[in-house]
């Protein structure tokens, strides 16, 4: 728990530089002559494409060199990318820095193996809720502090925001470094270049050859099944997160310090279900039923966004949508964690955030056209749907292994 403990600090100082720069960058983008659909897209989107590229390869390389270089490494590039996002002055070099900034947070894939390699098979899902919270928690912390930060010389900055963002990761750096130790051993890393026969067993013995990423869900068609459920919630959650400010102001008049306080509350309840809730739901009803109940969840929230006319519907989709986000990556994550084997395990985690990541792509790209040429609530509806979709796709999800 202690090691936890420290991952989960590094993790949460990370988490709040990208809250803080996340609320002003849409208006700073439209500022800068932003097309609709780049509007959208550039901040949350564009990060979470090259997020998406880059996260299978930090899981691979965690599996073949350890957990701690992978996070060092990425936590570095996070550094330089928020000074690059301080100092942009035009649109195409804001989206570069952005590119950049998703490149180096695909240490996410290092992160939660090394939450699957610190816990037991009966404490995996609460271990990984912890770790999740760090995000939860660093995203309610550094919305409210980018509405601040972002408003400094009276219009929509990202100057100040990144830079205390840069200076943040290098705490999580130097943090990386002073205090948290390797998790995976070296008998247990798996070269990149790993032949497809490997003798490796302590008399000799010809070992079992062991599977790539895409091998393994391969083999696995559960695990496919998983990454579909993944994908489907993350691009609701995409849509929300990129059109929230702008539908916002339009609908309500909020500012930007006000958008800020809604991010705050929705990563609050999202860290209430993964740190508080995760564990006691699991243990008593297993990780499939609270993922499906994650998922339906995030679907009625998405409608009342639709829906809302008022502050109190706005608040209520909030805490509701919270939760059920913070429940859903925790236990789904569980899931795959039980199907990987432990040598692959790394890759494996990664090709599945991978599949969030694309959500986070898709739900941005198709959300910002829709809002500005469909209307205000479209991209809710639409959301709504492709969500509960996802629980179709955990109907052959397995439940937790006996320990």
């Amino acid at each position: 728990m202690k090691r936890l403990g420290i991952l989960w600090l590094v993790v949460f100082i990370s988490l709040v530089g990208f809250g803080i720069t996340i609320i002003p960058f849409p208006f700073v983008a439209e500022r800068m002559g932003a097309s609709d659909f780049w509007k959208a897209f550039g901040g949350s989107g564009m990060f979470s494409l090259f997020q998406f590229m880059a996260i299978p390869f930090w899981g691979r390389c965690s599996d073949a060199f350890g957990r701690k270089p992978i996070l060092i490494t990425s936590l570095f590039g996070t550094v330089f990318s928020f000074v690059w996002l301080a100092y942009a002055d035009t649109l195409t070099s804001l989206l570069v820095a952005r590119a950049l900034g998703g490149i180096m947070s695909g240490n996410l894939a290092a992160a939660f193996a090394y939450a699957t390699d610190v816990t037991d098979t009966e404490d995996r899902a609460k271990g990984l809720g912890i770790v999740a919270s760090a995000f939860g928690i660093g995203f309610a912390v550094g919305p409210p502090l980018g509405g601040v930060l972002g408003t400094i010389g009276g219009e929509a900055s990202l100057h100040w925001p990144a830079l205390v963002s840069a200076a943040l990761a290098l705490l999580a750096l130097l943090g990386t470094l002073l205090f948290l130790p390797e998790s995976l051993p070296v008998a247990s890393r798996r070269p990149l270049r790993a032949p497809k026969t490997e003798v490796g067993s302590p008399d000799g013995a010809p070992v079992a050859p062991r599977l790539s990423a895409i091998a393994a869900f391969r083999a696995k068609p559960v695990l496919i099944g998983l990454a579909v459920s993944s994908l489907l919630v993350a691009t609701g959650s995409g849509a929300l997160q990129a059109v929230f400010q702008f539908w916002g102001r339009d609908r309500f008049g909020y500012d930007l310090r006000e958008i800020g306080l809604h991010f705050m509350v929705l990563a609050l309840f999202s860290a209430l279900g993964q740190a508080g809730l995760i564990g006691p739901l699991t243990r008593r009803f297993g990780e499939k039923p609270v993922a499906v109940f994650a998922v339906i969840g995030a679907s009625i929230s998405l409608v009342v966004f639709a829906l809302a006319v008022n502050d109190a519907m706005v608040w209520s989709a909030l805490v509701l949508y919270g939760i059920a986000n913070g429940l859903f990556l925790p236990s789904v994550s569980s899931l795959v964690s039980f199907e990987a084997e432990a040598d692959s395990r790394g890759a494996v985690m990664g090709m599945f955030n991978a599949s969030s990541s694309a959500g986070r792509i898709i739900g941005p790209a198709i959300a910002g056209p829709i809002y500005f040429n469909v209307g205000s609530s479209a991209p809710f509806w639409i959301s709504a749907v492709i969500a509960a979709l996802g629980a179709i796709f955990l109907s052959r999800a397995h439940a937790r292994p006996a320990s």
